[in-house]
């Protein structure tokens, strides 16, 4: 009698010691990189699946598809190059938007995959394993709030230390 219980009990010490990896400590698949108050680029991974979608969620439900090919196909993506090779914009008034980049083995049909997504039951939080996808998948969610973009100083100087004085007009600082 002694014996299932002493293996029961060790194989509870041995599932307790091994903890499951909880999201925080997960690999990131992607970087979100802000480039200004509305706009962000999305960096893949090393290690990444090679073809990916792009689609905003807002709180009021509003998806957007990002990445469009002339095809309607997903993209490349390959690592350390931004998603598209250009910055992503997200309007103001749309306030904080999940970001959810599907990574593929193969390019897939982006119609088939929006369709999908539009019928999803929770957009906020979509899974791999609930699409439809072939070969493999993977998402990664990532959150993304706009912020009012910072008008440029227009008419300051430039290259002068705030300590030194400007140089005289019309010598334009030369020696």
């Amino acid at each position: 009698m002694k014996r299932p219980v002493l293996v029961v009990a060790a194989l509870v010490a041995l599932g307790s010691a091994c903890s499951p990896r909880t999201p925080a400590s997960a690999p990131k698949r992607v970087a979100l990189e802000r480039t200004g108050g509305t706009t962000f680029k999305l960096v893949p991974a090393e290690g990444q699946l090679p073809y990916c979608l792009v689609y905003t969620v807002a709180p009021n439900g509003l998806t957007r598809q990002l990445t469009m090919s002339r095809l309607n196909q997903s993209f490349e993506c390959p690592a350390g190059q931004p998603v598209g090779r250009r910055p992503f914009r997200v309007p103001l008034d749309e306030g904080p938007v999940k970001v959810h980049v599907i990574f593929t083995s193969r390019a897939v049909n982006a119609g088939s995959v929006s369709q999908q997504i539009m019928d999803a039951d929770n957009r906020q939080s979509l899974q791999a394993m609930a699409l439809r996808l072939p070969g493999n998948a993977a998402i990664e969610t990532l959150d993304f709030v706009p912020e009012e973009d910072t008008a440029a100083e227009v008419g300051g100087l430039l290259g002068v230390d705030a300590g030194a004085p400007a140089p005289a007009p019309g010598d334009a600082g030369a020696p």
